[in-house]
Formats: structure tokens, C-alpha cells, sequence
């Protein structure tokens, strides 16, 4: 009988969590975005251009880890470029 509610509570917090995330375009994101955006933000956007650039012969070689690492510097020499521009 408790572990009725208590599922259900566990099903409604994964439910609003999923509803909540934002999906991360990385053909539009900016740096601006990456660089103001919250750690779960930033991860989600690093995760979004991993995902888009595997197909690249220069990023796709390139950790999840390293690419971060990638971006941190390439947005803070072009804060005003999106992300993958400022890649390249």
C-alpha cells in the first residue's frame, strides 16, 4: 500500500523532469547561451554538439570530455559566435 504513492511520486518527478528538459539545437546555440547557462545546461549543449559533430574529421575524434574542454576556450575567444562556429 506505501509503495503505491511512492511510485507514483517517483513516475511524476521522472515524468516532469523529461517535460522540463530543453532540447539544444547546435546549429543555433550561441556561446553567449553556453557560457550563461546552468552546469545541466552547458552539459546538454556539449552533448547536443558531440552528437552533431561525430561526422567531422576534426571534432569527431574528440571525447565528450575534451570537446567541453573545446568549447570553454572557443566561446571564451568568440563570445558572440554560435558554438559551432566558433569551432571552427
Amino acid at each position: 500500500m506505501v509503495r503505491t504513492p511512492a511510485l507514483s511520486f517517483a513516475f511524476l518527478m521522472l515524468a516532469l523532469s523529461t517535460l522540463s528538459a530543453a532540447t539544444v539545437d547546435p546549429a543555433t546555440v550561441t556561446c553567449k547561451e553556453y557560457n550563461s547557462d546552468s552546469h545541466q545546461g552547458m552539459q546538454d549543449i556539449i552533448s547536443a554538439v558531440y552528437d552533431a559533430t561525430r561526422g567531422d574529421p576534426k571534432l569527431g575524434t574528440l571525447k565528450e570530455s575534451k570537446l567541453g574542454e573545446t568549447i570553454d576556450k572557443a566561446c571564451a575567444a568568440n563570445p558572440d559566435a554560435k558554438v559551432i562556429d566558433a569551432l571552427h
